[in-house]
């Protein structure tokens, strides 16, 4: 595997976009923010590692075979990805929670598909569930 998405300018952009949301939500929506009990450690580092390894590593892989062509460069099987990955998050979370998986999710996949491995989705998604228990 390759790390040259180290070195690819919107792998980066994704990194900054995720410390401005951090910000604005700490400093205008924080009330918005659902307290978890989730133990940090799974949340932070066990829980985006299986969920990018089963969503991004198979379900977008598979749905890669199935279904070609793109909507906005975002593949439909991100796309299709995405969806679930927000449905199963609606099981666990209050739909706003669930829903605000959603664009991070459409990042995760373009950069699942950017590179053709899942290693720069789940560093995103490690990134971005980090700051957000940050925040917590």
């Amino acid at each position: 595997m390759s790390v040259k998405f180290l070195v690819d300018k919107q792998f980066w952009v994704a990194i900054v976009a995720a410390l401005i949301v951090w910000i604005l939500v700490y400093f205008f929506a924080s009330a918005l923010i659902v307290k978890s009990e989730f133990n940090p450690i799974y949340a932070i580092f066990l829980y985006p590692i299986i969920e990018e390894l089963v969503f991004r590593g198979l379900i977008q892989d598979y749905l890669h075979t199935k279904f070609a062509g793109t909507v906005a460069q975002l593949s439909l099987a991100n796309i299709l990805t995405t969806i679930l990955f927000v449905l199963l998050h609606l099981v666990y979370h209050p739909i706003l929670w669930a829903l605000a998986v959603f664009i991070p999710s459409l990042i995760f996949g373009y950069f699942k598909d950017r590179a053709n491995h899942v290693l720069p989705a789940i560093i995103l998604h490690i990134f971005y569930n980090f700051g957000f228990f940050l925040l917590l």
